[in-house]
């Protein structure tokens, strides 16, 4: 629902959901195949937020090439971002980017040189210790899709830059770091199940700066999707998980936990038809 990201609201489906209505049921799995062309509005409820956007897919060489433009607005328990999006897909190729700019009126910065772990953006939360903060932000990103029957792996690398305050809170990434540019590579292998869905091993490695130094970061969960039904076939399910349990910086504190949890319902409007 963004990709956003691969592990991003916004989520898996967004880059890969098809959006469209049939006359019969469609497999529970539909995200994973190729999508349609056409303009598609989809909504999208996660964990602590909403996500509107507007998604325009045109066929340049058949369906094995298909360029993706995309606009989309999201307010969350943290920090609210628009954010313009476009893709070009080869076959099972995929290079795109993104444009955006982010409010984050629950911002938690540490001092120079100092942690921010979890049990702190608790108390600070508490005292409400936090400012608001905006700036923009730039991705580039590449994603590679191979399927092999029942498994599919779906591979991402991407390239960001956040003009972000040094050492403060991500909410996209729920981790600290400061501005400037960061590496991430993310996979999930899928098993697929035409009546029950997707679901399969998820990694995300991270590289960013942070206290003046680059850090690297390794997290692993799981990812599944699936078909509801409540909108015909135009509706989907997914819930992303992470974790890092030897971090005591990285996760959303409200868990209280070192983990990622991002579970999202989305809707999609067929405005083609």
């Amino acid at each position: 629902m963004q990709p956003a990201s691969t592990f991003a609201p916004v989520l898996l489906a967004s880059l890969l959901a098809s959006g469209s209505t049939h006359a019969h049921p469609r497999p529970r799995d539909f995200f994973l195949d190729p999508p349609k062309k056409g303009l598609f509005a989809h909504a999208d409820a996660f964990t602590a937020g909403l996500q509107l956007s507007l998604e325009h897919r045109a066929e340049l060489d058949g369906d094995l090439t298909m360029l993706t433009t995309r606009a989309s607005a999201l307010g969350s328990l943290g920090f609210s971002e628009v954010a313009l999006q476009s893709e070009l897909r080869v076959a099972f190729l995929a290079l795109g980017g993104t444009v955006g700019y982010r409010n984050t009126w629950r911002n938690y910065s540490a001092p120079a040189g100092g942690k921010y772990t979890i049990a702190q953006r608790r108390e600070a939360d508490q005292n409400k210790a936090f400012t608001a903060e905006d700036w923009g932000f730039a991705e580039a990103r590449a994603r590679l899709i191979v399927p092999l029957e029942s498994l599919w792996f779906i591979g991402t690398g991407t390239l960001r830059y956040e003009d972000s305050p040094a050492n403060s809170f991500d909410w996209f990434h729920a981790t600290m770091h400061d501005g400037g540019v960061m590496t991430k590579l993310e996979a999930v292998l899928f098993l697929r199940s035409k009546s029950l869905g997707a679901i399969g091993p998820a990694v995300r490695y991270m590289d960013m700066p942070r206290g003046g130094t680059r850090v690297g970061e390794f997290a692993f969960g799981f990812t599944g999707g699936t078909r509801v039904g409540l909108r015909k076939n135009s509706d989907m399910a997914l819930l992303q998980v992470l974790a890092m349990p030897y971090s005591d910086e990285f996760g959303f504190h409200f868990y209280n936990m070192p983990l990622w949890i991002m579970a999202s319902y989305r809707m999609s409007f067929n405005l083609t038809d």
